[in-house]
């Protein structure tokens, strides 16, 4: 009876007992487990701290007022153009004629023309260090290229078409326009024979019939048409719409004679071999800019 009851004393107190080793067993598992995360951490503080460490510091831009252009090389000491920078001084041939390349407002004179002598001047006075300031000279048509023969101006920028024949005679700049010579018409014509109203001294020719009457500018026209004493005009596109709008009576661009027919350029004087490189360079570096169109779009 003893023994029995000695032996369910032992196996009573065996579960409790056997336990107790297991459960510090997973104690320690979950301490390490712990250990080992925290040291993960640690490693991904120390990789941020490497990375921050090898960022390079911004680079710093200089001044603007401290940036400028290369000059370029100064031209030979006889030459118009050394001339024209010693002097700083463009002496320039315009017409006020010619709405809407020069005319005269109560502003003064103004145009297509005129902004662009004044933009090449600028363009010229960066490109050589120096502060071009121009002096207008106004003249017609017909003196353009007396003008240049004569020493009157350094440049003509007035509305100057290339040709050949005038190419004999002066020395052109690239193409900065080319336009149209078109047919202007009344809306009503009653004459049997047609007047045809053209300026002094332009190019274009003529394929229709009437009588010609030759002005010496297109205000002069412009008054014709608005007296009704022209039936016709032939002009380039730009000049043609300036003077439709310019009248009360009706006038249409009825056709086109000649299309693309005009090529514009700057006028100079032939031998003046360095001025003209700096008017070519001036005029790309205007085309490259994006600011001649801006002209184009403002004037025309």
């Amino acid at each position: 009876m003893k023994k029995l009851l000695t032996l369910a004393i032992m196996f009573a107190a065996t579960p409790a007992f056997a336990n107790t080793p297991v459960a510090k067993k997973t104690t320690k598992k979950t301490v390490v487990a712990k250990k080992v995360e925290a040291k993960k951490v640690e490693v991904k503080k120390a990789a941020s701290r490497t990375t921050k460490a090898t960022k390079k510091a911004p680079a710093t831009e200089p001044p603007l007022y401290s940036i400028d252009s290369a000059a370029k090389p100064a031209p030979p000491a006889k030459t118009a153009l050394a001339r024209i920078l010693r002097a700083q001084h463009l002496r320039v041939c315009v017409r006020s004629d010619v709405p809407p390349f020069g005319y005269f407002t109560n502003k003064g004179l103004t145009g297509f023309d005129i902004s662009l002598a004044t933009e090449l001047a600028k363009r010229i006075s960066i490109d050589y260090k120096k502060n071009l300031h121009i002096g207008w000279t106004v003249i017609t048509a017909g003196a353009r290229i007396t003008s240049l023969q004569q020493k009157t101006c350094d440049i003509v920028i007035a509305a100057f078409s290339y040709t050949k024949s005038r190419a004999k005679l002066v020395s052109f700049s690239k193409i900065y326009l080319l336009t149209d010579k078109v047919l202007v018409a009344a809306a009503n014509l009653t004459r049997k024979t047609p007047v045809i109203a053209r300026v002094k001294g332009t190019t274009g020719k003529l394929d229709i019939k009437g009588e010609v009457r030759y002005y010496n500018n297109y205000q002069e026209i412009i008054n014709a048409m608005e007296e009704g004493t022209v039936d016709y005009v032939i002009a380039d596109r730009p000049i043609a719409l300036h003077m439709i709008r310019s009248v009360t009576r009706p006038f249409n661009i009825t056709k086109t004679l000649s299309k693309n027919a005009e090529h514009y350029a700057v006028g100079m004087n032939k031998g003046d071999t360095h001025l003209l490189k700096a008017v070519n360079s001036a005029l790309s570096s205007l085309a490259q800019s994006g600011r001649l169109t801006y002209l184009h779009r403002q004037w025309l």
